[in-house]
């Protein structure tokens, strides 16, 4: 074997060990999105539940935008849809 082919080889064996790496970096880069966008999702849904259960006490609905960090329209809207 040529010092050429043995230099290839070692430039494609990087390439293959860079790019398994480089995947998987973007795979836990996807899996920690996904964890984050999922929490935040929880915790909106969160924010309606309770903004729904004060609502059905008869709460104002500034009271409610107020302790739920809702934006006040986000709280009429739901106020309709009950």
């Amino acid at each position: 074997m040529t010092w050429t082919v043995k230099m290839a080889d070692a430039r494609y064996d990087g390439y293959e060990e860079g790019f398994d790496e480089g995947r998987e970096a973007g795979i836990q880069v996807g899996i920690q999105q996904g964890i984050e966008q999922g929490i935040e999702r929880g915790a909106y849904e969160t924010k309606l539940e309770t903004a729904k259960a004060m609502f059905l006490d008869k709460i104002p609905v500034e009271t409610i935008s107020k302790y739920t960090s809702l934006p006040l329209e986000t709280v009429l809207e739901l106020a309709q849809e009950i």
